[in-house]
């Protein structure tokens, strides 16, 4: 019984290490999702790009004559009576050191004015305020260095999609006041902004030099510092710092920017070399 057993054992080890030796022996297959790579070059090296991003967007609220207001929210903001207006201006340069990767610096102009006439907010029929003869007008200045890499859809040399990532440092300006018969009530304040944000976007070249370029920031690092003067007395400061990840419908960009290339893929060389 015991020599039964010592064998039956034995041949139980051997066909063990028999199938972890053939187990070992098969080759092991990579993890592929399918995407596959693409050595297609979108922007070549050595190119120079530059552009200008820029918006304008004006509001005349209840101004006709006679007119009541003009009533927004389903009635709850009636009455409004004013002009709303901003202005963004954003030119921009990169240099491209190595294929569809460019290193690159940019400014940016934005400037803000509102001239509140009148403005009631009604929550209820017993609750509800008014506003009248309230103005603000603030503008802000930004400088970025940015690096921005650009992959082709579909090998395509038209369309292509974009991750950038942009270091930028901004200061403000702003001022409100409110007029109250013949006296005026108002608040100073600046700003100080530093930021790191990831913008991706999508680059269509309408033709081989110039594209039409659309982005959004998704993803950020910022501090912020705000300091108020209130009637040229009141002192205040407001510190903020933080990270985010969301889609901000008020940073959309929508642009133009044009290609110069240089060395082997400029006009030049490719005219000597017989390409069109």
């Amino acid at each position: 019984m015991m020599k039964r057993t010592l064998i039956m054992a034995l041949l139980i080890c051997s066909a063990v290490n028999s199938l972890a030796g053939s187990r070992e022996k098969e080759p092991v297959e990579p993890f592929d999702r399918g995407v596959g790579t693409s050595s297609t070059v979108f922007i070549p090296k050595g190119t120079i790009g530059t552009g200008v991003n820029f918006s304008y967007t004006t509001y005349d609220l209840g101004n006709a004559a006679d007119d009541t207001g003009y009533s927004m929210l389903f009635g709850i903001l009636n009455g409004l009576k004013g002009n709303v207006y901003t202005f963004g201006l954003a030119p921009h340069v990169s240099y491209f050191i190595g294929n569809n990767l460019s290193v690159g610096a940019r400014f940016d102009y934005d400037r803000s004015s509102v001239d509140l006439g009148n403005a009631n907010l009604s929550i209820s029929e017993d609750m509800g305020f008014s506003i009248a003869d309230y103005h603000t007008l603030s503008q802000t200045y930004a400088g970025s260095l940015t690096l921005r890499y650009y992959m082709s859809i579909a090998d395509s040399k038209r369309f292509a999609i974009f991750a950038e990532m942009r270091a930028s440092g901004s200061y403000g300006e702003s001022k409100s006041w409110k007029v109250d018969g013949e006296d005026r009530f108002g608040t100073f304040a600046t700003t100080v902004k530093g930021a790191l944000t990831f913008v991706p976007g999508i680059s269509i070249f309408a033709q081989d030099n110039v594209a039409v370029e659309v982005a959004i920031g998704i993803l950020g690092i910022d501090y912020k510092r705000t300091e108020q003067i209130r009637n040229q007395v009141e002192r205040s400061v407001m510190q903020q710092s933080g990270a985010n990840f969301r889609i901000n419908p008020l940073s959309i960009e929508i642009g133009t920017a044009f290609y110069f290339y240089t060395g082997p893929h400029s006009k030049k060389a490719r005219k000597n070399n017989g390409v069109k």
